[in-house]
């Protein structure tokens, strides 16, 4: 699957005509709560169809969060066009083990949530170019016996850890999401540690500071 690409940050801020919709003078006019909240559900509906990663859709409702102007919002989803269909229902719950032994797994679909379970062995799992699921939430049943479940998580996600444990840990690692609850996506982490662990953390680069670096060029440039 081809991802939209994301803006050149080298090139130049496009003519008021680069920008179907909006007029000169709409282009400084201060962006409403209402509308940011209406790129937000474009941006789920483009999701809904697979065009954007779990990481893309959490940057992207960071960067409508964040925008000012209705030219700035408007630049957030003007590689996405108006989506119509509605998703198509996935296989169901995926199911990933780590047995006697270590597994990692990069960019697992996520339609239906996923299973991680590790006995006597470690599992990672590498969620942040995935694609994102069509609800923009995400059930993670994990279960570490004796072994560790790690699920790396892209920033901009929020996270809701619901685990039991008997000589095992649970760690939440993840930095604080900025936007509001409403916007951000959700991943729900379920299940039990039992002589192991349950790590929940982000990759170590903060990727999502790329959306706000373009917005502040962009205010620059003005």
């Amino acid at each position: 699957m081809t991802q939209p690409q994301r803006p050149d940050l080298t090139k130049d801020v496009a003519p008021a005509s680069a920008s179907p919709g909006l007029s000169g003078s709409a282009r400084s006019v201060l962006a409403s709560d209402a509308e940011r909240e209406a790129m937000v559900e474009r941006l789920r509906e483009a999701t809904a169809e697979g065009r954007l990663t779990l990481e893309e859709l959490a940057e992207r409702s960071e960067a409508a969060y964040l925008a000012r102007t209705r030219e700035e919002l408007a630049s957030v989803g003007e590689d996405l066009p108006h989506v119509t269909a509605p998703a198509t229902a996935g296989s169901g719950q995926r199911s990933f083990r780590a047995l006697f032994g270590d597994l990692v797994h990069h960019s697992p679909a996520l339609d239906h949530g996923i299973e991680a379970t590790a006995v006597l062995g470690d599992l990672t799992l590498d969620l942040c170019s995935s694609p994102a699921p069509p609800t923009g939430e995400l059930t993670i049943e994990a279960k570490a016996l004796v072994g560790d479940v790690h699920l790396l998580l892209p920033e901009g996600v929020r996270v809701e850890m619901n685990c039991s444990k008997v000589f095992g840990d649970l760690r939440d690692l993840t930095r604080a999401h900025s936007g509001p609850e409403s916007v951000t996506p959700l991943i729900r982490v379920t299940g039990s540690a039992v002589f192991g662990d349950i790590i929940v953390a982000h990759p170590s680069s903060d990727r999502r500071s790329y959306w706000q670096k373009w917005l502040d060029e962009r205010r620059g440039r003005a």
